[in-house]
């Protein structure tokens, strides 16, 4: 039998022409969002008036990817998986290319970039679970590990490295609207490569409503220890820790150290280095033994890493702190998003990804809300220090949670889940 966590070369995936060209897409997509996450969040600070604003802003591209997350995940299990994700790249592609324009003539004002957040986080609930419900069925198991890995380490490399830095020098030499623009057009790219593929996959047999098919779901994921202990812990920790990262961030950086641009694009980058090196270290090692304890190890530690960035003299610390959260949390992305890939039955893995989604993040908006107001409560070093520590002890308390390490006793024999 094929010992499915040892693949086979760092690059093996590469060699399935489909999933080189998802890949491929998604890098040149991945790296017009970190141009875009840099300028999202300056346009923000530039036009609102508070750090409320700026919550705001990111509150209103989170709450629609976690309210229309079932939908997406029933839409996805229903209709081929490369249709969503282009239907999906095509909205978001739309809606930043009209905030370009807005940008370039000047006329952008907070409400129209609230909705333009709200229109691509709707995008968002759609391509989640298609992009990961695509990958197992363009690659062998043996390889999930990896082709999970190679995903991250370009969505790192674009998103969290490269794209950061360019957003920052471009935001700094030519201004806010070419970033948007940016974009638009990796968005544009990722939909021809997603019409390149060969792919077709055959139209799902229905036996119910889609509210049925909603239900059936969740029952798949009640069933399983391993997935509800997982995700209401992923979801209490996210809210104290993940998610009011995103408006803390650039409020230390800007507000509290006075960094520029450029400084807080360094530090988004210094975070995606850090990702790339954990993609490339599960990508050549494979999937430890102890899988689940290793995750969640990890994200306990990037807790810690949170927490430290409140004593960041400057943004370099910061950005030192900022790689090792990420580092982390990409190792442990990796793990878990394969695990779910071998252990979820195919024809239910578009509703359990979204439904994944739905519960780790349901919070997610509540805690971007939470950052911002805890931000200008109680200041944004404080806020920093009880976000990381709470969000690492729940990490912790969910590693030795009844059921939540089910699956590292079963690695030998995976078969037996899939058929469930």
């Amino acid at each position: 039998m094929t010992d499915r966590s040892k693949p086979s070369g760092t690059f093996e995936a590469l060699r399935v022409r489909d999933f080189a060209l998802l890949w491929s897409g998604q890098s040149v997509s991945s790296l017009g969002d970190g141009v875009f996450t840099i300028a999202l969040a300056l346009v923000a600070l530039h036009i609102g008036q508070s750090p409320i604003d700026l919550a705001y802003v990111l509150a209103a591209r989170a709450v629609p990817s976690v309210v229309f997350a079932l939908l997406g995940g029933v839409v996805v299990d229903r209709v081929p998986r490369r249709l969503a994700m282009l239907t999906s790249d095509a909205v978001r592609g739309l809606a930043v290319g009209v905030v370009a324009i807005l940008l370039a003539r000047q006329d952008l004002r907070l409400g129209e970039l609230i909705v333009m957040s709200a229109i691509f986080g709707t995008a968002d609930a759609f391509f989640g679970p298609a992009s990961m419900a695509i990958v197992p069925e363009l690659l062998d198991d043996h390889l999930l590990v990896q082709g999970n890995a190679l995903g991250q380490m370009s969505g790192q490399l674009s998103q969290g490295l490269i794209g950061p830095a360019i957003g920052g020098l471009v935001v700094s030499a030519i201004g806010y609207s070419w970033s948007f623009a940016i974009d638009a057009f990796s968005f544009a790219v990722s939909a021809v490569c997603l019409l390149a593929m060969k792919v077709r996959t055959p139209r799902a047999e229905h036996h119910g409503t889609a509210f049925a098919e909603a239900l059936q779901g969740i029952a798949y994921v009640r069933s399983q220890r391993w997935l509800v202990a997982s995700l209401l812990g992923a979801a209490l920790a996210n809210f104290v820790g993940m998610t009011p990262l995103t408006v803390l961030l650039p409020l230390l950086v800007r507000n509290v150290l006075h960094g520029s641009a450029l400084s807080l694009g360094l530090v988004f980058a210094a975070g995606g280095a850090a990702g790339v090196i954990a993609s490339l270290v599960v990508a050549r090692a494979g999937s430890p033994r102890l899988r689940v304890t290793v995750l969640w190890s990890a994200y306990a530690a990037g807790g810690v890493a949170i927490a430290a960035m409140a004593l960041a003299p400057n943004a370099w610390v910061v950005g030192l702190c900022s790689a090792v959260e990420v580092g982390l949390l990409i190792y442990g992305d990796v793990l878990w998003v394969a695990m779910m890939q071998e252990l979820v039955p195919r024809d239910v893995l578009g509703r359990v990804s979204s439904l994944v989604y739905l519960l780790a993040f349901s919070l997610g908006p509540l805690g971007i809300l939470l950052g911002g107001v805890a931000a200008t409560t109680i200041g944004i070093r404080a806020t920093l220090v009880l976000s990381g520590l709470v969000s690492g002890l729940i990490c912790v308390v969910v590693l030795f949670t009844p059921g939540v390490r089910d699956p590292e006793r079963s690695r030998t024999e995976p078969e037996v889940h899939r058929s469930n």
